[in-house]
């Protein structure tokens, strides 16, 4: 039967909607398979360019805790030849600055907190995309001057984000495509999880904690083999060449004192050269004053308020810039924490003024972008939780 007007578009939409759950339960079940990371992109790729044109995908991790990116996966990019090696710094300066350094449209921070997590360029820029300095300095010049990203948020959590590219042979995206991005961004960060949790088990990675088991006058008496690996890095960090970093000695001492009064000691927590190393201390079974000292790289989490802590943040402050970080503007800053607009925007004064930045992207950038830039240009695989795996310098 031949449908025209009204109920041509109804017919569409119904025919569009069966294809955004019939693509949901596809890329479900690609996600229980735990492929790896790079493998999965692929795979979901491949099903979405079945309902929707797409010249080139360029997929990114992000960490749930903080929103920030820590994969890229530019694949696509190189293989169609929109960048080659000598130009992928170009390409990805633009998109990193537009992240962390100044403002632009639809980044990924604030494509974590919308209602319907995907845009279109044109869109967003109403139909302007030259007021986004990323449209400037690469999409246009490379080639590729509509864009639609996506980012993939599972319980209130972004997992990563998606960039599709197309040329201007292609044609912008539809309000159609941006909405089945949209739907499609749950099952999509599940399977991303899956992928994580999965890869992250096939290989004891260099965050796998090591031990110490120290005797009564601090004599190594067992080493597990990670923690050689950490010891060299704290070694660089000391002042002086000693048989055991001067930390280890101290949270020793920390973890016998806090034993005579039954108490359980506080973790200590150690700046190096290749990022945060944490050391926790308990009293094992067996003879008097023997202890076992836990070494591992300092999470993300708990590494981003030591830095805030380093340029003398208040508790307050720390957890504003903590927020300011995850995206969150000043209203929905002064809900979390019960404060007013007015007073989010002091301290948000008072954080640029003692870490030397002047907006929140540059505080972003120096604060917390800070250990992930180099880790993801070496291309650090991601831990269970999405924190970047990062290896240790010899």
């Amino acid at each position: 039967m031949w449908m025209d007007g009204p109920d041509l578009r109804v017919h569409d939409a119904e025919v569009a909607a069966a294809d955004a759950r019939r693509l949901a339960d596809e890329v479900e079940r690609i996600g229980t398979r735990g492929l790896p990371y790079a493998e999965l992109h692929r795979a979901i790729t491949d099903r979405i360019r079945q309902v929707m044109r797409v010249d080139a995908a360029c997929w990114h991790g992000i960490d749930p805790a903080n929103v920030l990116m820590t994969t890229a996966d530019p694949v696509e990019l190189m293989a169609n030849g929109f960048i080659t090696p000598e130009t992928e710094s170009i390409a990805a300066g633009a998109v990193l600055a537009s992240e962390y350094q100044r403002d632009d449209v639809n980044s990924f921070a604030s494509l974590a907190t919308r209602r319907r997590p995907s845009a279109i360029l044109s869109e967003t820029t109403r139909g302007r995309p030259e007021r986004s300095a990323r449209y400037n300095e690469f999409l246009e010049p490379f080639g590729l001057p509509y864009e639609l990203r996506a980012a993939l948020v599972t319980r209130g959590r972004a997992w990563g984000c998606v960039i599709f590219h197309r040329t201007a042979d292609s044609g912008d995206f539809t309000p159609e495509d941006a909405a089945l991005m949209g739907r499609l961004s749950r099952p999509i960060a599940e399977a991303l999880r899956n992928s994580l949790r999965i890869d992250a088990a096939r290989r004891a990675g260099p965050l796998a904690p090591g031990m110490l088991l120290l005797g009564a006058d601090d004599e190594v008496e067992l080493a597990t083999p990670g923690a050689d690996e950490m010891l060299d890095v704290l070694r660089h960090a000391d002042t002086v060449e000693r048989s055991l970093p001067t930390c280890v000695t101290i949270i020793a001492a920390q973890t016998r004192a806090a034993g005579r009064y039954g108490k359980q000691p506080e973790p200590l927590h150690v700046p190096t050269a290749g990022g945060w190393v944490t050391l926790h201390g308990s009293l094992p079974e067996g003879p008097a004053g023997r202890v076992a000292v836990i070494l591992q790289g300092t999470p993300e989490d708990t590494a981003a308020p030591l830095r805030l802590e380093a340029f003398a943040l208040s508790p307050r402050e720390r957890e504003v810039a903590t927020l300011v970080a995850q995206g969150l503007d000043t209203a929905a800053i002064a809900e979390r924490l019960f404060i007013s607009p007015y007073t989010v925007q002091d301290h948000c004064k008072a954080i640029f003024d003692k870490t030397g930045t002047g907006s929140r992207r540059e505080l972003r950038a120096q604060i917390f972008f800070h250990d992930h830039l180099p880790a993801i240009a070496e291309r650090t695989p991601l831990d269970a939780v999405g924190h970047l795996d990062q290896d240790w310098p010899e």
